[in-house]
């Protein structure tokens, strides 16, 4: 498989985000669906790309969803020089978006734990991977629109955003 095209349009983060916003019936809809097709791209970015991700996701997921649960107990990362035995937990969050849930993981604790939230049963957000065909953007562009919003919008800026 070839190296995927990186910032194939040239264009600012705000103009990517005003030509993905069109796109869709508001706001937190297209918001949620870039941070939906860039969480299952960051999977194959390096390490240091991941993370910058990660932390803009989790202030998404701060922001804007209702509920967690817990999915399991994971072991610390490699890197991780806590205590030993120590786990880290996984969560799923819900982020309704009209009749669509979105469903997104993180280490957050979630301010309300559902015990009973369902994974299945309820219409899911985001394009199966399979329909990403229609995906205009590359990982570093939505990166780079997604930090653009989340600077000018929420006030949020990571270190190497765009």
């Amino acid at each position: 498989m070839g190296k995927r095209p990186r910032l194939r349009t040239g264009l600012s983060g705000r103009e990517l985000w005003r030509l993905w916003r069109d796109q869709f019936d508001g706001d937190l809809a297209a918001l949620a669906e870039a941070i939906w097709a860039a969480n299952k791209m960051a999977k194959t970015e390096p390490p240091e790309a991941r993370q910058r991700f990660y932390a803009l996701k989790d202030e998404f997921i701060l922001r804007y969803a209702t509920s967690g649960r817990k999915v399991r107990d994971e072991p610390p990362p490699p890197w991780y020089r806590g205590v030993d035995g120590s786990v880290r937990i996984l969560y799923c969050y819900r982020v309704p978006v009209g009749e669509r849930v979105y469903r997104l993981h993180s280490y957050l604790r979630p301010l309300e734990i559902e015990p009973d939230l369902a994974e299945e049963g309820e219409e899911g957000g985001g394009s199966a991977v399979e329909e990403w065909s229609w995906l205009p953007l590359s990982y570093d562009e939505l990166y780079k629109m997604l930090a653009s919003y989340a600077r000018d919008c929420w006030g949020y800026s990571a270190e190497g955003t765009a």
